[in-house]
């Protein structure tokens, strides 16, 4: 699979990058509610910066088909330690009440925007990478290669998380743009590319549609699993919070316990499952759908923390065949003048679910905490129907 060296660098930088998003997601909400900021108000935060990754997406993995692949993952990891230098600053000045709320607020929505307009390049560029590199039986294999390193990096970003909290809130934050710019200089030096894909002068395929009959329904199943993920992800820390009757500090424990056994099933799934047997994409997406859907009833039936977390190990091993088997499948479908741009938009639709998501779930959690949790699993059942009926799904090559 192309230049070994090239690729572990690869997953090195998208592990810091899963570390440090780990971090912000176990971290923040707590960390908001201290400030002053309600659940809703938190989703605000990740709505917007969603809303722009929408856009930025494609025009990123657009440009890295011009560009080339490195330089766009540069953009990619420089935004998003930027981005995370300027959270981690808000969060500790508006803890110590130097920032009104409202200030603390609107930085913390900058913040995030910095790493959407930036932070957005690296994905899709990373994915192309990748696809340009392997061959389409191997593109699944592939593809959960880069998904499995961003799960590696959310296993072990609570434990960072907790180990560098004692230095204060802020401190993991810090950590994370260390770890960025340190991925950032490793791409640089040593992440070979001969050129871009699309040279100066030649003529550039015309750009896909999201309704082009090849991809379209990758795109849908990626935007519904991410719709789900992110409702998850904008929740657990409050649903374990309420259900357990935690304070803050047990909360963040809680809540990195539950996004590590989110993240190690997902791992383990595509590093030990997909590596091995190199399912096609049309099995992972079935498989992956069926197991999310039965994580999610024991979720919404369980009332401790074990069963808890036994629900969340389903969900991370479903989430991690789902996400990898989408963006292959459209991957597949394409031409090798395509590969930026349809990862690219892969990441983008699978962004309106984060907006979307978190918005619905929010709201539906101020109606009860378990709300959310049975609207997505009725999205995965839709998920899994959809998955078995559609023609695209089921011919995909890979």
């Amino acid at each position: 699979m192309g230049d070994r060296r090239a690729f572990s660098v690869l997953f090195l930088a998208m592990t810091c990058v899963g570390l440090g998003q780990a971090i912000l997601f176990a971290i923040l909400p707590p960390a908001a509610r201290e400030i002053g900021l309600t659940p809703f108000q938190v989703s605000i935060i990740f709505v917007v910066s969603a809303t722009i990754w929408m856009f930025m997406s494609p025009y990123w993995g657009r440009r890295s088909d011009v560009l080339g692949r490195r330089p766009v993952i540069l953009i990619g990891l420089l935004g998003y330690a930027a981005s995370m230098l300027l959270l981690g600053g808000v969060i500790q000045l508006g803890l110590r009440g130097t920032l009104p709320v409202l200030v603390a607020y609107a930085l913390m929505i900058a913040s995030r925007c910095v790493f959407a307009l930036f932070g957005s390049g690296a994905p899709p560029a990373s994915q192309a990478y990748v696809a340009d590199r392997t061959a389409v039986e191997d593109r699944t294999s592939g593809v959960s290669m880069l998904n499995a390193a961003f799960g590696l990096g959310q296993t072990l970003g609570p434990a960072a998380g907790a180990a560098f909290a004692s230095l204060g809130v802020a401190a993991p934050l810090y950590f994370s743009v260390l770890l960025a710019l340190g991925s950032a200089a490793a791409i640089a030096r040593y992440l070979t590319e001969a050129g871009p894909p699309v040279r100066h002068g030649e003529q550039r395929a015309r750009s896909i549609r999201f309704y082009d009959a090849r991809v379209w329904p990758f795109f849908l199943l990626a935007a519904c699993l991410q719709a789900v993920r992110a409702t998850t992800t904008i929740t657990l820390a409050f649903f374990l919070q309420d259900a357990l009757e935690l304070d803050a500090e047990a909360t963040v424990r809680a809540a990195g316990i539950g996004f590590v056994a989110l993240a190690v099933a997902g791992v383990s799934t595509q590093l030990l499952v997909v590596q091995r047997l190199r399912p096609g994409s049309r099995s992972m997406l079935l498989i992956g759908f069926a197991t999310a859907l039965a994580g999610f009833a024991l979720f919404v039936t369980s009332a401790a923390m074990p069963g808890y977390l036994a629900a969340l190990a389903l969900l991370g091993a479903g989430f991690g065949l789902i996400r990898p088997g989408a963006a292959s499948g459209a991957s597949v479908s394409v031409t090798a003048e395509e590969q930026g741009e349809v990862a690219g938009m892969t990441s983008s639709v699978g962004v309106v679910g984060n907006i979307v998501g978190p918005m619905l779930g929010s709201a539906l959690y101020e109606l009860t905490p378990l709300a959310p949790y049975w609207l997505n699993a009725a999205l995965m059942a839709l998920g899994l129907v959809f998955a078995l009926s559609s023609r695209a799904v089921r011919t995909a090559r890979g």
